[in-house]
């Protein structure tokens, strides 16, 4: 197996050694803090396309940003609720012209700002928008985001009004609880982690569902497919999410693989992202010493290697 080496100031602990013996893990940084590169719970995750890595330091309120292979570069946001302030920002996305799109959560509004930690402008839509999490931007700069209050997804269109939404509480394949995380396709397809219904379900941009996986559709025990979290795509369309303290990828034909475990080191996976480069971007957070982003290789040909095919998922 391919063994990747980082370099790291003071040396590697055997943990982490071990961890890079698996051939997967490229870098970890950050830690618990409040310093310059330190995070307190860090959420959302995203990278630009210059490969720089961009993290919600959610309980820090505001956003770091670190170059591809993981140094510091800046920060900004504070805690408030002045415009350029924010309140416990926990999903961050790119726009195609590379700024920063935070759902600043408590403040219940969407914000975008450049590169530079400039405010471009926010949206607060108080009836429609009561606590956003999760957020995705399309290809025509359409923001995609989740509301965990009321159980739905709403989509803002490029000037930051509410164009439309769908979803309502509940446990019928059309309906939500507690839906977390987001993410869009190259066809604009919607796709929602479902957290509270154990489910990855796929819409149509306007909101009509076309599939919904859950731990029944593959076959597993019910224990396996559960505490769904983030999720994103990979440069094939393909579904990446976080899943009971590992990563599976939902291949477009319906079958899934494993594809990061606690044997990668994972204890308290919260986010990922794709970046173009080829890494999967993830981040780690729970009441433990982990609060870190994490790098991993994502190369194609050692993925269908190394990883086992579990089971399919069946179309609804």
């Amino acid at each position: 197996m391919y063994l990747i080496q980082r370099w790291m100031k003071g040396g590697a602990t055997c943990s982490v050694k071990a961890e890079l013996d698996q051939g997967k893990l490229v870098r970890k940084c950050g830690r618990k803090g409040r310093g310059r590169g330190q995070f307190e719970m860090p959420c959302g995750v995203a990278a630009t396309r210059a490969g720089d890595l961009v993290v919600a330091d959610t309980e820090n309120h505001r956003v770091q940003l670190f170059s591809p292979d993981g140094a510091f570069k800046l920060k900004f946001g504070e805690k408030g609720t002045k415009p350029e302030q924010l309140c416990y920002p926990i999903g961050v996305a790119m726009t195609t012209t590379d700024n920063i799109v935070v759902s600043d959560s408590v403040n219940a509004a969407i914000k975008i700002f450049t590169p530079h930690g400039r405010l471009e402008w926010w949206a607060v839509h108080s009836k429609s928008i009561e606590f956003p999490y999760g957020v995705a931007v399309t290809c025509d700069d359409e923001i995609v985001v989740t509301d965990i209050c009321k159980h739905c997804v709403i989509v803002l269109d490029a000037s930051g009004e509410v164009s439309h939404s769908f979803g309502c509480y509940g446990d019928a394949p059309r309906e939500f609880d507690h839906p977390y995380c987001v993410t869009v396709n190259s066809s604009k397809q919607i796709i929602v982690s479902d957290t509270g219904n154990n489910s990855v379900k796929i819409f149509h941009f306007q909101g009509r569902l076309l599939r919904c996986f859950s731990s029944s559709d593959f076959h597993l025990p019910p224990e396996t497919f559960v505490s769904l979290y983030g999720v994103c795509t990979d440069g094939d369309d393909n579904t990446l999410v976080v899943c009971n303290s590992a990563v599976y990828i939902l291949t477009k034909n319906g079958r899934l693989w494993e594809v990061l475990t606690a044997k990668d080191g994972l204890t308290s996976p919260r986010c990922i992202a794709y970046s173009a480069v080829g890494r999967l971007l993830l981040t780690q957070a729970g009441y433990d010493v982990r609060h870190e982003l994490c790098i991993f290789r994502y190369n194609k040909e050692d993925f269908k290697s190394l990883n086992r095919l579990v089971y399919y998922a069946i179309s609804i």
